[in-house]
């Protein structure tokens, strides 16, 4: 009877994955052993699985790990005056400016927002200078992103607009670059990029104008979602 016993208390401790036997270490593994006769969802309640089985035929549940991840996502679409996660820097020449409707100068810029009333453009006045929106001082969670954007470049004097991504702590990798006037000028282009994970994510947009009046460049409804884009 004793040796019977023994045998028991082995087959009760052993711990099998994938299917196998599950015994007094499913608890410690973040199971619970269920009811004969009843399914993990009927004991437990919805999300429960059968993981393997503990002694006297019961099966080991627990809890079904999910493999969606929430969707992250941020969004500028310059309504407010408010700056959104891409703000304005010092280090740079000069700011963008907040508009709507048509630029100052005529020959260059949108006759509207792209999307809602405002945008974001620089104001081309004959000197060549950099202005740029930075993510500098938003916290990303680390995954990879897809960012997206439309971008106006109408005019003979437009100069380049260019993304950067990188860490924080270091130079930062061009990951997108549009020079000149664009192709069909009256319209509004959209930006697909796709940004690779970095541990502490920084992103820069930089705008560079030539010498010259007509080279007003725009940019308006900034997307930014975890994951990778789908169209490029």
């Amino acid at each position: 009877m004793k040796f019977c016993c023994l045998i028991v208390i082995i087959l009760c401790t052993i711990y099998v994955t994938n299917g196998g036997i599950l015994t007094g270490q499913c608890l410690a593994s973040n199971g619970k052993c269920g009811t004969k006769g009843l399914t993990c969802e009927q004991k437990f309640g919805q999300g429960w699985i059968n993981k393997g089985r503990c002694c006297n035929e019961k099966p080991c549940c627990g809890e079904e790990e999910s493999t969606v991840k929430p969707e992250i996502s941020y969004s500028c679409g310059f309504e407010t005056t408010e700056q959104c996660f891409f703000k304005q820097v010092s280090w740079d020449d000069f700011d963008w400016t907040r508009g709507s409707g048509s630029t100052p100068t005529n020959g260059t810029g949108p006759t509207s927002a792209a999307e809602g009333i405002h945008y974001m453009f620089i104001e081309a006045t004959g000197e060549s200078a950099e202005a740029d929106l930075d993510t500098i001082s938003t916290n990303f969670q680390a995954s990879p992103y897809c960012l997206s954007f439309q971008y106006h470049m109408n005019g003979p004097d437009i100069g380049t607009l260019q993304v950067f991504a990188g860490e924080k702590s270091s130079f930062l990798s061009n990951v997108w670059r549009k020079s000149g006037p664009q192709p069909n000028p009256d319209s509004w282009k959209t930006a697909t990029i796709n940004i690779p994970q970095y541990s502490n994510l920084r992103i820069n947009i930089e705008a560079t104008r030539k010498a010259g009046d007509l080279g007003d460049i725009s940019i308006d409804d900034i997307i930014l979602k975890s994951g990778t884009c789908t169209n490029n």
